[in-house]
């Protein structure tokens, strides 16, 4: 058993990698929609709060609420990822699972013009408001995960792989994760594995309710 982590630049085709590389695996996926749905079912349902269209401000992590929403989405990361055999898309996920040595953490990107030409195009807006947009969704994912994990989501040296799907398909992209994922698990050595992560038995039942 084993996971794979994407994250992604806005309009880098990064969802549609992680959802077909999951469908060609045969593998469950989860992403935000699986670990609100988790969470919400504690109770807590401020992580849009949290990591919506606005980074939390400093004082922000110091809400109880926030506290506790930060706890369960890495409780519910790491009891996502002991299930095995799963791609999770986004959430600071390589982060959380970083030193596991049955997990590859994957970087999806693309060149600036590139994305938000696709934006534009999705979006039904010019190229210009398009990186106006494409700028403000990496300023917010930079700052959640340098003010929450202290860690640069941008930075190639946090993940196990970095592809570029302007120079690539999104199939040579699946095919060459899956080619990464068998290499490392072929030589991963000794380390803390994801099958080995404690989960509480009331939270592994809500995550099979919900991931697919």
């Amino acid at each position: 058993m084993s996971v794979i982590t994407i994250s992604r630049q806005l309009g880098s085709h990064g969802g549609r990698v992680a959802r077909a590389l999951a469908r060609k695996l045969d593998w469950k996926f989860a992403d935000k929609s699986t670990i609100n749905g988790v969470i919400e079912q504690y109770g807590l349902v401020h992580l849009d709060n949290i990591y919506g269209d606005h980074a939390p401000t400093f004082w922000d992590l110091y809400r109880e609420d926030s506290v506790w929403t930060i706890e369960w989405m890495d409780k519910t990361i790491g009891a996502i990822a002991a299930q095995g055999d799963v791609v999770i898309l986004g959430r600071g996920a390589f982060v959380v699972l970083g030193g596991y040595v049955d997990a590859l953490n994957v970087l999806i990107t693309a060149p600036l013009d590139i994305r938000a030409h696709r934006i534009a195009l999705r979006d039904g807006i010019t190229d210009e408001a398009a990186v106006d947009k494409i700028n403000a969704d990496d300023k917010t994912r930079r700052r959640f995960t340098k003010r929450i994990y202290s860690a640069d989501w941008a930075d190639p040296a946090n993940f196990d792989l970095v592809l570029d799907t302007g120079e690539l398909s999104d199939e040579a992209v699946v095919d060459r994760i899956i080619a990464a994922h068998n290499e490392k698990l072929a030589n991963k050595g000794d380390g803390p594995s994801v099958a080995d992560i404690a989960v509480d038995s009331l939270l592994a039942d809500s995550i099979k309710g919900v991931l697919k």
